[in-house]
């Protein structure tokens, strides 16, 4: 629907999902081992002592018998504790430490004493020396997003295949969201990232792997028999990109599967920033540089052209004029193979 929906944050969402700030923010109660009670407990914790500062600020103020730590744990891995300014893989470095705080705190003030933080107004300061510095090191893009999905059940931040997603299509002729308006036995060509598989033995003795298939439209179930297991075996794990061409299944109890044909791994194609093609300009019939112009226009972009061209004199190197700038895809590229040959890409 083009409603941009935002990852939890312990500061600004509520229990539920709801709309803040124009855009619909995650509830706190949709996230993994996060239940109603601890949602709750943060809400209002935020609405008594104003939004957390830090990991240590949360532990203390969240009452840890409610926010206790797989709930804690799936905050910080979500990226619910972002806006605190630490690092994921920073603040699951000291949890256990935060989490002790946090205990220790609640236990004074459930004693009815005063913490030994609690005798000046310098204390707070001194109270900070006592907590280990988080670690600034973090995951890289793909294990954050994984994480995501770990404790969310979708990508909300961004799709793994979002940066390929163009690259991808022009690989395939399905989306995912789309297999089940499909005939009966129609053969399609699919993409999409592993998020889980299920290997199986059949009464034959034979393996057999079911593969979760997730894209940005959606996710769909496929089946990989023995015969076109043994060829893909190498490539079938999580969190693998593959692109599987199959027959859709509406007979498989009632659910609609693909049952794969051939699998292969996706292999993006490095971004191309310009394009530089070699011409044979003792050998080249009259015209070859005016045909060339004429199909960098059919596929106006943004990198530039230049041409490497072999005379008599020696090598020479052109540039096209602004004008001539292309979209160095697969469809211009086989153009231009047509064209001048083989050996003009460089």
């Amino acid at each position: 629907m083009g409603i941009e929906v935002e990852p939890p944050d312990v500061n600004s969402s509520r229990q539920d999902f709801a709309v803040v700030d124009g855009k619909i923010r995650f509830g706190l109660n949709a996230v993994k081992n996060v239940g109603e009670a601890a949602a709750e407990a943060i809400v209002r914790a935020r609405a008594e002592g104003g939004p957390f500062a830090s990991l240590w600020d949360f532990t203390e103020r969240a009452d840890p018998q409610v926010v206790n730590k797989r709930a804690l744990e799936s905050l910080v891995k979500c990226g619910a504790l972002d806006s605190t300014g630490a690092t994921r893989l920073g603040m699951l470095a000291v949890l256990d430490h935060a989490l002790a705080y946090g205990s220790k705190q609640a236990a004074d003030r459930l004693a009815g004493q005063a913490s030994i933080f609690d005798a000046g107004p310098e204390e707070p300061a001194a109270a900070e020396k006592h907590h280990p510095p988080i670690p600034v090191g973090e995951f890289d893009e793909r294990e954050l997003l994984r994480l995501e999905k770990e404790t969310l059940g979708l990508y909300v931040s961004e799709h793994p295949l979002e940066r390929v997603r163009d690259e991808l299509r022009r690989k395939t002729d399905c989306v995912l969201a789309e297999i089940e308006r499909r005939r009966d036995g129609e053969v399609v060509t699919v993409g999409g990232i592993v998020s889980a598989l299920k290997q199986v033995t059949t009464k034959r003795g034979e393996p057999m792997v079911f593969i979760a298939l997730d894209d940005p439209t959606g996710s769909a179930e496929v089946v990989v028999f023995n015969s076109t297991y043994a060829a893909a075996r190498e490539f079938l794990e999580a969190d693998r990109i593959l692109v599987v061409k199959g027959r859709v299944d509406h007979k498989q109890a009632g659910e609609t599967k693909l049952v794969a044909m051939e699998v292969k791994p996706f292999e993006s194609v490095a971004v191309r920033r310009e394009v530089r093609l070699r011409i044979d300009a003792r050998q080249a019939p009259a015209g070859l540089v005016r045909e060339l112009a004429a199909l960098v226009r059919d596929f106006p972009g943004d990198a530039p052209v230049y041409l490497a061209l072999d005379t008599s004199l020696g090598e020479r190197t052109l540039a096209l004029g602004p004008e001539y700038r292309v979209k160095p895809d697969s469809d211009f590229f086989a153009e231009a193979r047509a064209l001048l040959g083989e050996a003009a890409l460089t």
